[in-house]
């Protein structure tokens, strides 16, 4: 019958096995004072959360890979034009975001500006006032 280990694997399999457990426990010691994750963006824990997966919330907010939506309400339409590819569609709506807008938008962007490159659809107007509601509380820094 053969042996699984020779000789010399099974003292390397142990110290293998102990370098491990110290390098774990290294880590948990660790593990409180550093952060495993970034934080949540700004705004994840409101009813805009699922804005904040593209657009920042907060008033010199960070980039996003959409535009920043604090002080949308009342602010020009395609407002961010010198770094943002807007479709031609909303670019052509001008004008400024209002309540009644926004709740147009939310409904269904490919119907509000057709040839829009957004692609949402909130049918529960409750939804859409909350999150109206909440951009309006949104204001830019003075």
């Amino acid at each position: 019958m053969r042996r699984a280990f020779s000789g010399f694997a099974v003292p390397a399999l142990v110290a293998a096995v102990v370098g491990a457990a110290a390098a774990s426990a290294a880590l948990a010691a660790t593990r409180d004072a550093t952060p495993r994750y970034i934080p949540p963006p700004w705004g994840f824990d409101s009813v805009a959360a699922d804005c904040v997966v593209c657009h920042s919330l907060e008033a010199g907010g960070p980039f996003r890979v959409a535009p920043n939506l604090n002080g949308i309400v009342g602010a020009e339409k395609a407002r961010a034009r010198a770094w943002y590819a807007y479709s031609p569609a909303l670019l052509a709506k001008g004008g400024t975001w209002s309540e009644a807008d926004l709740d147009q938008f939310l409904t269904d962007a490919g119907k509000f500006a057709p040839g829009s490159t957004k692609s949402i659809r909130l049918r529960d107007p409750g939804q859409r006032r909350e999150i109206i509601d909440f951009l309006k509380t949104l204001k830019p820094k003075e």
